[in-house]
């Protein structure tokens, strides 16, 4: 990757990290490490897609600045690649251990910062199945934690896939999403979890956004 230059800049719970000038940044690549589907061990694949590119191009249409961005539900980084070309630092979440052996295989840039947490509405354990994408609400090896608990500030967008854990992730995320007024992108199969959906749509509504696109199974919602 071609940059200008660096700069540290500390993230507040985080530490410092290191911000990189975007200008000169190459195109991004589909080669990836995967965890999925046959793969029962990290994969590597010339061309593992475009990681949902057309929802993620959508969304970014409504962002302003391009501060700090919140990758929750990171998986192997399809998504945080091509935002932390965006982005002064991406700050990422991943509860499964698997997961993150491809993503560190598959991003190298300074300005990311991954951690190893489940986001819910209060500090617990949860279970996660070697390469599920679903977490579920009991006595498990996961840690979870609260996006509140991080205190991060200047937070332009924020990207969900938790694939059923969105409520206890909202309630645990007022705070931030109250302080910072990030656009919002999360996916929400609606067909499949209309009683989720529903109460997403109330906690997102009564924290005063508004839903404004839906690309396949993602909704961007922001503040007027």
């Amino acid at each position: 990757m071609g940059v200008n230059n660096t700069v540290g800049v500390p993230v507040p719970n985080v530490g410092t990290v290191l911000i990189v000038d975007v200008k000169n940044v190459m195109p991004e690549a589909n080669s990836f490490w995967v965890l999925y589907g046959q793969h029962t061990k990290p994969t590597y694949l010339e061309d593992a897609g475009n990681g949902q590119q057309l929802q993620r191009n959508n969304a970014l249409l409504y962002v302003k600045r391009w501060r700090v961005c919140l990758d929750i539900g990171s998986n192997i980084g399809q998504w945080a690649r091509p935002l932390c070309k965006k982005f002064e630092s991406v700050v990422c979440f991943e509860p499964n251990p698997n997961f993150r052996e491809c993503f560190t295989k598959n991003i190298k840039e300074n300005n990311v910062v991954l951690w190893p947490f489940g986001l819910s509405d209060k500090k617990h354990k949860a279970k996660q199945d070697f390469n599920s994408t679903v977490l579920r609400n009991e006595d498990g090896d996961v840690d979870c934690r609260t996006l509140d608990s991080f205190g991060l500030t200047n937070v332009d967008f924020v990207k969900i896939d938790v694939d059923g854990f969105e409520i206890p992730l909202l309630n645990g995320a007022r705070d931030t999403l109250t302080n910072n007024n990030p656009v919002i992108n999360i996916e929400m199969k609606r067909d499949k979890r209309s009683n989720i959906t529903l109460e997403c749509d109330a906690i997102l509504r009564d924290l005063g956004y508004k839903f404004v696109r839906r690309t396949k199974s993602d909704e961007v919602w922001l503040k007027p």
